[in-house]
């Protein structure tokens, strides 16, 4: 089972090998970071950044699960702006985080950012299935309404 550090400001560092279990100011810009915040009751954000890819998917559907399954959710935001790699897997982590928010009759906001996940979304055709905003600052703006 991979190492997970706890980092202060309520990062989840999941680094990708024993290698990478040193962390610090010198750790790699593609190191998985995972964020959670409940900016208010009922409203949980998640922050994901660094790589999404096969490897990295069951840590992040696990941490995904588990906030969405949370009592008295009405709002997840998936902050997806401060990924640098993003392979097909993101798509199936977003597939996941959208079923699971309407099991619960909870709304799913996404941020993709201009990166590598909107291109994957726009590519796909997904796009249009998302609730996007531009940043979190509008996600939570409409979230809070």
């Amino acid at each position: 089972m991979p190492i997970e550090a706890s980092r202060g400001g309520g990062d989840i560092v999941a680094p990708r090998s024993a290698g990478d279990a040193a962390l610090g100011r010198d750790r790699p810009a593609s190191a998985l970071t995972v964020r959670v915040q409940w900016p208010e009751r009922g409203l949980v954000l998640v922050r994901i950044g660094g790589e999404v890819d096969l490897a990295s998917l069951p840590r992040i559907t696990e941490i995904i699960r588990q906030r969405l399954t949370a009592a008295r959710l009405h709002t997840a935001i998936l902050d997806l702006s401060q990924v640098g790699f993003a392979s097909s897997a993101v798509l199936e982590l977003l597939m996941l985080a959208y079923n699971a928010a309407g099991r619960r009759d909870a709304r799913l906001l996404v941020v993709p950012g201009t990166g590598q996940v909107h291109r994957l979304l726009e590519l796909t055709g997904l796009s249009a299935l998302f609730d996007q905003a531009a940043d979190v600052e509008e996600a939570l703006t409409r979230a809070c309404r």
